[in-house]
């Protein structure tokens, strides 16, 4: 243990033991015995978080702080969210989060379906040299799959409460996507090369982990081993 670091509460400790089944949270590993690891190194968050904790076998944990080594903080944060599936068998003990879950849910249906939408029209104006040249690519009205978005985001807000954690980070999630899709619609046509092969849902991927991680955890949902796992992706 580094000098001067705290101890990672017993009950903190068995909280991240039981999300892994007691053993590697790497699904190709699943070594026994484990070692609780920070995702995001203590030295830059000088706290214990249950969001932030993970059970690693002490090779996968020494792979993990070997920075030449392929098993990232992406991937490592991938795992700890393929422990927290929404639809779990633990959800009927969660029924009083059942309206917080499917506001959740309804904001990633939406969200997923205009991010979707929007990759295909940047795909599109980088094809052509005008808007008229191919009708896929003309500019779509205010409604439709954003106004969806924007309302299941205002859903989701209202659900969870705006000043909560969560309704912040699924709120800047939203106007990172809002602020490129401005870009490629004000953009001339062909819409440059760099600005049209962003992977935004890439640039999304850990800030996407982390609100589903605050989901299952404000809303006291853990994994157990019955529970099919689960792929977070919008």
């Amino acid at each position: 243990m580094t000098a001067g670091r705290p101890a990672i509460p017993s009950e903190l400790r068995r909280r991240v033991l039981i999300e892994a089944g007691h053993r590697c949270a790497i699904p190709t590993c699943r070594a026994t015995p484990v070692e609780i690891a920070h995702i995001i190194p203590w030295s830059k968050v000088k706290k214990h978080e249950f969001k932030n904790l993970i059970a690693l076998c002490p090779t996968c944990h020494a792979r993990y702080d070997d920075p030449h080594n392929p098993l990232d903080r992406k991937a490592v944060r991938q795992y700890k969210v393929n422990l927290n599936p929404l639809l779990s068998s633990t959800f009927g003990a969660a029924a009083d989060c059942i309206s917080l879950i499917a506001a959740y849910q309804g904001f990633r249906t939406a969200f997923g379906a205009w991010v979707r939408g929007e990759l295909e029209y940047a795909a599109a104006k980088a094809r052509v040299r005008s808007i008229a040249a191919d009708p896929t690519a003309q500019g779509k009205p205010d409604g439709g799959p954003f106004a969806d978005a924007l309302c299941a985001l205002l859903d989701f807000q209202s659900a969870w409460g705006r000043d909560a954690e969560v309704s912040e980070v699924a709120g800047a999630i939203l106007m990172h996507v809002a602020e490129w899709s401005d870009e490629v619609r004000g953009a001339p046509c062909p819409v440059p090369e760099a600005l049209a092969c962003r992977d935004i849902t890439e640039e999304l991927a850990e800030v996407s982990s982390r609100l589903h991680l605050l989901v299952c955890e404000e809303a006291g949902i853990l994994a157990s081993e019955e529970s099919p796992v689960q792929n977070f992706a919008w």
